[in-house]
């Protein structure tokens, strides 16, 4: 047998093993052939070089001003250089994506119509597309998404024109369809920051929504995840209306001061979790109307004019860990009776007043939610002005020792005698490098192998 002749075994496992590296290749996902890269230059139509591209070409846009409005219906990428302008002129969308596998980044787009589907961008039946690192500003809606899929939204910058927020469109709207990124986005000046509209399967992260309306607004949708998300100073920040399945972990909600200002109101919704928040500073903090099988745990509510309020039947829903520190009225109630612990632990009211004689951190009352002077200031506002006041703490504790003084039955049987440490800050720096206490106990460790081994050196 020549050395070029191959056993029919080894010819098998290489047959074998070039089949599995092509099945590899094929369904482990391809390498998208690269098209071809073409300029745009001031004073060309962009729309022109759009139409010539074949799926993969890159088109990188010149700095200048561009006066037309742009559709975009196969696989390209549209790159714009800093002072790449799409100008609309105030009709309809200034870039419609009617495609898939688009990319858009870096283009200023400005002046779209203020008809209700009117946008900076607007994605119909496109799915897999990246919009990134564009700024908007006076457009009606920043971007518009509908009947579409596997889309990603990041790292813009989005504001509506100047008027009241009733007449502007959203920042981010998303209708039907699914399965969107939306991340590192600042959206502002717009009616709604992100709209979910009969839409699932969203991933919201990392974006900060502040002077709109609400911040995010969920309609008839479930199954959403927002994240790390800084809201602030918008009337409300997260408004939950006839929705399902939405986590809100590690956000900071603050500064919502408006007198119908909410941090959170969950209205006509159910299986919602709500975990290690701050909400901050806000008219009412947490408000649940209508609530049904809602899990809040290890949230700092703090500083609210209302911590906690319960309007209509609320079922099935869990408190446990939270901290309420500051707050002018701890809860507001209406409706029916409720226990906030989870039969293990409940929260911490700062203004809990037993004691934890068996040394495990619980109260050995529990905590009545709801007071007359709570009442009081519903009607009368101005009593604020006697909070922690020594007659209003003297109230306080003589209703605790004649319980039908009190109104609905909300208390938590459970109550915590100290805060609970709250993680989310901490959470926010894991990624910024190792922790000061871990550097310094390795240090101390190079430092004493040194010494070790140099002085066994001198011996």
């Amino acid at each position: 047998m020549s050395r070029f002749d191959i056993p029919s075994a080894c010819f098998s496992r290489l047959l074998a093993g070039f089949f599995f590296s092509f099945a590899l290749l094929f369904f482990c996902g391809q390498t998208p052939v690269q098209g071809e890269e073409i300029k745009v230059r001031n004073g060309e139509s962009i729309q022109k070089a759009i139409d010539q591209s074949q799926p993969g070409d890159v088109l990188e846009i010149a700095p200048g001003v561009y006066r037309e409005r742009l559709e975009i219906t196969k696989a390209i990428a549209i790159k714009g250089k800093d002072g790449a302008i799409i100008d609309g002129a105030a009709k309809g969308s200034v870039i419609t994506i009617t495609g898939s596998g688009v990319l858009v980044e870096g283009l200023a787009v400005q002046n779209s119509g203020v008809q209700q589907e009117d946008s900076g961008i607007y994605v119909k039946k496109g799915n897999g597309n990246v919009i990134k690192q564009n700024t908007f500003k006076n457009v009606h809606n920043g971007i518009y998404i509908a009947n579409s899929k596997d889309n990603q939204v990041l790292e813009n910058t989005i504001s509506s024109y100047e008027s009241h927020f009733s007449k502007r469109g959203n920042g981010i709207h998303l209708f039907k369809g699914g399965k969107h990124l939306i991340k590192g986005n600042e959206i502002s000046e717009v009616q709604d920051g992100i709209y979910y509209d009969f839409t699932s399967q969203i991933h919201a992260a990392e974006n900060h929504i502040f002077n709109s309306r609400y911040a995010m607004h969920f309609m008839f949708s479930g199954d959403v995840k927002a994240d790390r998300n800084m809201i602030e100073k918008n009337i409300t920040g997260f408004m939950v209306m006839d929705s399902e399945k939405i986590d809100f972990t590690a956000n900071v909600v603050s500064d919502h001061f408006h007198f119908r200002g909410f941090g959170i109101i969950i209205y006509e919704s159910k299986d919602i979790l709500i975990e290690r928040n701050e909400i901050l500073r806000n008219s009412t903090g947490l408000s649940l109307e209508h609530g049904g099988n809602t899990l809040t745990r290890r949230n700092m509510i703090a500083a609210n004019q209302v911590g906690l309020e319960f309007r209509g039947e609320n079922k099935d829903n869990i408190f446990s860990e939270n901290n309420f520190i500051g707050n002018v009225v701890q809860s507001k109630i209406s409706g029916t009776d409720m226990r906030l612990d989870d039969g293990r632990k409940g929260n911490y009211w700062d203004d809990y007043s037993s004691f934890d004689l068996s040394g495990d951190g619980i109260g050995e009352e529990a905590y009545k939610a709801g007071s007359l002077y709570d009442r009081l200031l519903q009607k009368q506002p101005y009593w604020q002005f006697f909070f922690e006041s020594p007659s209003v703490k003297l109230w306080t504790k003589a209703e605790s020792l004649f319980p039908t003084f009190g109104t609905v039955d909300i208390y938590d049987a459970r109550p915590l005698t100290e805060p609970v440490p709250m993680m989310a800050k901490q959470d926010r720096r894991r990624s910024e490098g190792p922790p000061i206490p871990l550097m310094a106990g390795m240090l101390f460790m190079i430092v004493s192998l040194f010494v070790i081994v140099k002085g066994r050196k001198l011996l």
